[in-house]
Formats: C-alpha cells, sequence, structure tokens
C-alpha cells in the first residue's frame, strides 16, 4: 500500500532518535546475550555454574532459542528502515515490541541466574576461574539489558491505531519483501529464488494466516524433535525420555510463539477465533507454559504423584506433566467460560 495511505513517522520526527536507541541496546543486549549462554555447551564451564540445575537450568534452556529468534524477528524489519525514508508507524510498533519481549526474556533468564547465585546453588562445584568467569559475563550482560531496558522505556508511546490500513501489516509479509530484496544477490539464481518466494507468498503464506495456531504447532514440533530430540540423543536418554523432551520443546516454543506472536503480530490471522475455539487455544497456551513451569520445579512436586525424586522416572515425569496439562487447559476453559471471555461481538 502507498505510504500516503499509511501513518508514518517523518523523517525529522523526534521521537526516532530515541526508537533507534532502543532497537540497537536491544540488539547489543541480545549480542551478549547469546556469548553468555553459548558457555551452556563447554561443559567444562558450565558445571561450575551456579545454575546449572533446575530450576535455573530450565530457563536458560529455552531462552538461549527464544531471545535470538527474537532478534532474528527484529533484524528483518529492521533492514526496511532507513533513516533517510518515512517509518511506517505499524512497522515501528512491532520492532519496539519484538524488543520489549527479547528483553523480557533475558530479564527472566538474568532475575533467574542472579537468584542462584545469591542461593549459592550447586556450590560445591564453584570455582573461581569458570565460576567467575560466568558471574562476570552475567554481570555485563545484565548492565547492558538495564541499559536496553531503559532506553525502550523512554520510547515514546506510538499505538497501532495510529497507523491506517494496518490489516495488511504483518512481520511475514515484510519477510517477503526483504527476501525478494535480497534475492539480487543470488546473480544466475535470483529467478529460482524469486519463483520459490512467489509461489510461498502464493500458496504458503496464505494458507498459514488461515491456520495460524496450527501453523505455530507444525514449528513448535520441528523445534522439539530437531533440538530437544538431538539433545536427547547426544546425552543417551532413553526411547520414553526423549518422546518426553521433544514434548515439552513443543510446549516451550509453542506457547512462546503465540503469546510473543500475538503481541509484536508475527503473522495477521484471516481467520480470527472466537468463543469456545479461541477459549481452546488460550487453554492449550496456558497448559503448556504449566508444562514448562512443572518441568522447572518438578523436584518440588514429586509428592504431588506420590513419588520422590530418587524413585522418579520418565513415566512419573509423564504423569506430572500430564496433569498439569490437564489442570491448566481445564481452568482457562473454565474461567474464561465463566467471565464470557472472547465472545463475538454483537451489534
Amino acid at each position: 500500500m502507498s505510504g500516503p495511505d499509511r501513518a508514518v513517522l517523518p523523517v525529522d520526527d523526534p521521537t526516532r532518535p530515541s526508537i533507534r536507541r532502543a532497537v540497537f541496546g536491544t540488539l547489543w543486549s541480545v549480542a551478549l546475550f547469546v556469548v553468555f549462554t553459548a558457555t551452556k555447551e563447554l561443559k567444562p564451564i558450565y558445571l561450575h555454574a551456579p545454575w546449572l540445575n533446575d530450576p535455573y537450568d530450565t530457563v536458560i534452556s529455552f531462552a538461549m532459542f527464544f531471545v535470538p529468534l527474537m532478534a532474528a524477528f527484529v533484524l528483518v524489519q529492521v533492514s526496511l528502515c532507513l533513516r533517510s525514508e518515512p517509518l511506517f508507524v505499524s512497522r515501528v510498533v512491532s520492532i519496539v515490541r519484538a524488543c520489549r519481549v527479547a528483553i523480557g526474556v533475558i530479564t527472566v533468564e538474568l532475575l533467574s541466574a542472579w537468584l542462584a547465585v545469591i542461593l549459592r546453588a550447586n556450590e560445591g562445584q564453584w570455582t573461581p576461574e569458570a565460576t567467575g568467569l560466568e558471574v562476570g559475563l552475567l554481570f555485563v550482560v545484565t548492565l547492558f539489558a538495564c541499559v536496553a531496558a531503559a532506553y525502550l522505556a523512554r520510547v515514546p508511546h506510538v499505538s497501532r491505531h495510529d497507523a491506517r490500513a494496518d490489516s495488511v501489516d504483518d512481520w511475514i509479509g515484510d519477510a517477503v519483501v526483504v527476501a525478494k530484496r535480497e534475492s539480487r544477490r543470488l546473480g544466475v539464481f535470483r529467478s529460482c529464488a524469486m519463483f520459490s518466494i512467489e509461489l510461498c507468498e502464493g500458496t504458503l503464506i496464505p494458507g498459514v494466516r488461515r491456520h495460524l495456531i496450527t501453523a505455530a504447532a507444525m514449528l513448535s514440533a520441528g523445534f522439539g524433535m530437531v533440538v530437544f530430540g538431538w539433545q536427547a540423543l547426544r546425552e543417551g536418554y532413553v526411547a520414553a525420555a526423549t518422546l518426553l523432551s521433544m514434548g515439552l520443546g513443543f510446549c516451550g516454543m509453542f506457547s512462546f510463539l503465540v503469546l510473543a506472536g500475538s503481541y509484536f503480530r508475527l503473522v495477521r490471522s484471516t481467520n480470527p477465533s472466537f468463543g469456545f475455539r479461541r477459549r481452546a487455544i488460550d487453554g492449550s497456551v496456558v497448559a503448556c507454559g504449566a508444562a514448562v513451569v512443572v518441568l522447572a520445579f518438578r523436584d518440588n512436586l514429586w509428592e504431588l504423584i506420590g513419588s520422590t525424586r530418587s524413585a522418579a522416572g520418565p513415566a512419573r515425569l509423564a504423569a506430572l506433566e500430564g496433569g498439569a496439562i490437564l489442570l491448566g487447559f481445564t481452568l482457562t476453559i473454565l474461567v474464561e467460560s465463566l467471565l464470557r471471555s472472547h465472545d463475538r461481538l454483537t451489534r
């Protein structure tokens, strides 16, 4: 849609410098956070980290994927923003919201890690070299995250309602624009790339817009199988534990994609949900989130199913997780039904 039909921030708009500082402050924080979480793969160092064990380890295990994912979303849209051109308000809102999600996830992980330090978790394995390196990185990331959060807090409020024709805007549409632009770098292969992009634009993306939750579930299933399945195979899990691990990976990514994607508008749905269908979606998100929380605090919950930490195994963990999922889903449906949440509005 043409520029005049959409609200924009002019080149000389006084809010643009504060937005720029917030976005790049977030990206620097993400870069340092990736370095910090990468130590999880360095066993000689990570074995001496205060946050080695759960519940702290569960937080870092998911955050190390969520935060770079948000940075990738931000970078796609930032690449369409030039200092010499007006900025579409709807795109600015998406970018700022995605930055808030990234800093929010970083903050949760930093709070978890500092709590592990304060409580002296895993203290028997602390060493001046390895633990000192981990805590030093934690301090640096915390400093940058605080600066980025302060910049984000100073960004003037820009509402999506300021943007006309908002219904055409989402991240996946911008990703197509970026893909078409960057295809020229492929030289003789550009025609093949353009054919693939246009095929996706004409068939795959409309399907994603119509079946948004299904698409999120498929992506989450792929994440669970590839990332958590590979970890399970690498660490020698039995078949039952491998399946359980992949399921928990699915739960974490699904709840994150739906919540975060809805907030910063990852994909615009052409088939919005109302009534029980919408409540079932909310219930599924809550249930998946509950599964991750139970994973983190399972050592404190075994008594609920008449077990102990020493006697627990994949079957009992599955029972504990199943109970949490059922409870989260049922309570969400019940509460939202009583409140008549998401009923279709009628005139």
